[in-house]
């Protein structure tokens, strides 16, 4: 597990970055907040940075390759060049040419792999890549997220059909970090408190 000060310095750089921003509205239903991961691939350091973390949060398993879905593969790219690790990885439907294939890169039948991705909004669709990286013949060691949202348990399903499903950060993580170091105010902490409660994330602020 990495440690507070690496947590607020990520948090920190996706602020900065723009990956993180907060929105102004009275009305209670509008999300209060806006992450917008997909401005990673502009941020080499901040993706950098955080492949750092998620490498440190399972290196010490046993793999053979990284797996990033097509969503997510500046990530996972950025792991595999900064570690030297073997990286493939997978289609959201079959090309129409060549051989298609819905796993890109070298493989072979019972490796053993890691998934990485920047956050899980759809567990049918993460399911979905699992299932075509076993289908594959590939063993899945665990799937390492970057953000875990809280929105409807989405990690939580993924470890209910028997996967281990680990993230580096929460939105409790997010805004009691910005709360407290002045970058959000008062009355967006409560307008944030207010939109978990009323769409039932639990276990947050």
């Amino acid at each position: 597990m990495i440690d507070i000060k690496s947590k607020q310095k990520l948090i920190d750089l996706l602020y900065e970055t723009g990956a993180i921003t907060f929105t102004k509205s009275k009305n209670p239903d509008s999300l209060p907040y806006e992450i917008k991961l997909q401005y990673l691939t502009s941020q080499p350091k901040v993706l950098t940075f955080a492949a750092k973390l998620l490498w440190s949060e399972f290196k010490n398993e046993t793999f053979d390759l990284i797996a990033g879905p097509h969503t997510d593969i500046p990530l996972a790219t950025t792991m595999s060049l900064e570690y030297n690790w073997p990286m493939i990885f997978i289609r959201k439907e079959k090309k129409q040419y060549g051989m298609g294939k819905l796993i890109e890169g070298n493989y072979k039948t019972d490796q053993k792999v890691v998934v990485i991705d920047d956050e899980i909004s759809d567990p049918a669709s993460a399911l979905q890549v699992l299932g075509r990286l076993e289908g594959s013949g590939l063993n899945i060691v665990g799937v390492y997220v970057l953000i875990d949202r809280g929105l409807g348990n989405n990690l939580e399903a993924i470890r209910n059909r028997g996967y281990k499903c680990e993230a580096l950060i929460n939105l409790n993580d997010i805004f009691i970090h910005l709360f407290e170091t002045g970058k959000i105010s008062p009355d967006q902490l409560t307008q944030a408190k207010d939109y978990f409660k009323s769409k039932k994330i639990a276990s947050y602020l």
